[in-house]
């Protein structure tokens, strides 16, 4: 008896070395980042059973393989799927360097002939959203993080179902994670009701799947192929600020838009129900034609395709800023490369400005921007508080000429894990419209100075740098 339980002892210790050496090998020959490969490896290492397992849920890009699967039995490659990334060679093109890079990235001609409008907080866009919903006559496209099923989410609700009652083609994409915010009833209401809902990437209901850390995390709604709407807001009840309790109202902005990007954003979201089902969805007709004025590209990012699409896009839009670079973002831990971009920027005699909320539902990611500020304000980068209502706005507004409006945070979440959806725009009136309302922000914000930010307590430093240690996992 007791040499069958060595013998079962060793083989358990054995078996535990074979995972531990299997998942450190599959880190070191497919991460990306040599520290998240280093992590990896000694996470699984030094946690026997419980460091492998956190690697297989949490630490391979399943995305990555299946949009390659799925391309192979599809009859047209999907937008998602990765393909060689040719450099723009056009020595007499119109085109400005940035424009020549964002067409190399992206694969995708910026649109002319686009009409955008600013809606800000629900009071505007719900209306708006909920307008072209009910107006549609042939198709109803919404993908959506967050859809809550009560409040302002019933509406939506109500909407969707009376537009597959008069005959409309509606589909509703929510994300698996996403979808816990409601636990799970807006599926339910909505299918109860016959409106055609799918999950992307859904937590399985015994155990969690492997695909826990990728979220899709685009706003998109599509109306007859004429409208979309995309930005940064859920459907939520505390984006209705003025109704909402001052500690839950949630400020953002969403988008209207006209013109021939719309198609450029359907294709997004065909590709994305592609993914979530495998059902190519039917050929919809797009209206192509102009609208306003604004130039225009639907840039899509996630961990299906090349990494870091919107970082090079970002990237390369600031070394084009000549007088200044504004973003708003609710979450500010940028990557390295963006990181050394603002700071060049800024050394260079650009005037660089960041706004962030005052008060974060993030509390740990609070913590660790508020240690991360030494990195910028000591080149002369400009950082403000927002006050309360929490701002869930995301804008980057260069030279009030160039803006990217979408779902995207400047956080590794956003730019390495999430599927997102962002809209650059070329437009000096647009950009003039932005740079007025972030000018009123800077009015009511508080500016951090280097003086504000060394007065804090020695714990609360050190308790802010340690959240810091985490920036890529927050």
């Amino acid at each position: 008896m007791i040499t069958f339980w060595l013998t079962l002892n060793w083989l358990i210790q054995l078996l535990l070395v074979i995972f531990s050496v299997s998942t450190a090998l599959h880190a070191l020959m497919n991460k990306y980042d040599p520290r998240s490969s280093l992590l990896w490896i000694i996470t699984c290492f030094a946690f026997p059973f419980i460091g492998p397992i956190l690697y297989l849920l949490l630490g391979i890009n399943r995305a990555h393989n299946k949009v390659l699967s799925l391309g192979a039995v599809a009859d047209t490659s999907l937008s998602t799927i990765p393909k060689p990334i040719t450099p723009v060679h056009k020595k007499s093109s119109h085109l400005s360097p940035h424009q020549l890079l964002s067409l190399a990235v992206t694969g995708l001609p910026s649109t002319e002939g686009n009409q955008i409008q600013i809606l800000n907080n629900g009071e505007s866009a719900y209306p708006a959203m909920l307008n072209s919903i009910n107006e549609a006559t042939d198709w109803v496209y919404l993908s959506m993080y967050i859809f809550e099923h009560k409040g302002i989410g019933e509406q939506f609700i109500d909407a969707l179902a009376h537009a597959v009652e008069r005959g409309v083609d509606v589909r509703v994409l929510l994300d698996g994670v996403g979808s816990w915010y409601s636990l799970g009833q807006t599926k339910k209401t909505l299918t109860a009701r016959g409106v055609r809902t799918l999950l992307f990437l859904p937590i399985g209901k015994m155990l969690p799947r492997f695909t826990l850390n990728l979220r899709n995390h685009r706003k998109i709604l599509l109306c007859d192929g004429k409208h979309a709407f995309t930005g940064g807001m859920n459907i939520r009840q505390c984006h209705l600020v003025q109704a909402s309790q001052p500690n839950r109202a949630t400020k953002d902005y969403m988008f209207s838009l006209k013109g021939p990007v719309v198609q450029q954003v359907g294709k997004i979201f065909e590709d994305d129900w592609f993914y979530a089902c495998g059902e190519k969805l039917p050929t919809k007709w797009y209206d192509l034609n102009p609208y306003g004025k604004s130039s225009c590209r639907a840039i899509s990012d996630g961990p299906g395709i090349h990494l870091n699409v919107l970082t090079k896009v970002m990237i390369s839009a600031l070394n084009n800023a000549q007088s200044s670079i504004t973003l708003v973002t609710p979450y500010f831990l940028p990557p390295n490369e963006l990181i050394i971009a603002l700071q060049s920027a800024a050394l260079r005699g650009v005037e660089v400005s960041i706004l962030i909320p005052a008060r974060n539902n993030q509390p740990s990611i609070h913590w660790a921007m508020r240690n991360n500020m030494r990195h910028f304000l000591a080149y002369g980068v400009k950082i403000y508080y927002q006050p309360s209502p929490f701002v869930h706005s995301k804008l980057l507004l260069i030279d009030n000429h160039y803006c990217q409006i979408g779902s995207a945070n400047i956080d590794s979440r956003s730019l390495r894990l999430n599927f997102e959806l962002n809209v650059e725009i070329f437009d000096t009136d647009f950009g003039q419209a932005m740079a007025k309302i972030v000018s009123d922000d800077k009015q009511r914000a508080i500016e951090i100075t280097p003086q504000k930010l060394n007065k804090r307590p020695f714990i609360t430093k050190a308790w802010d740098a340690f959240w810091w240690l985490f920036t890529p996992y927050l």
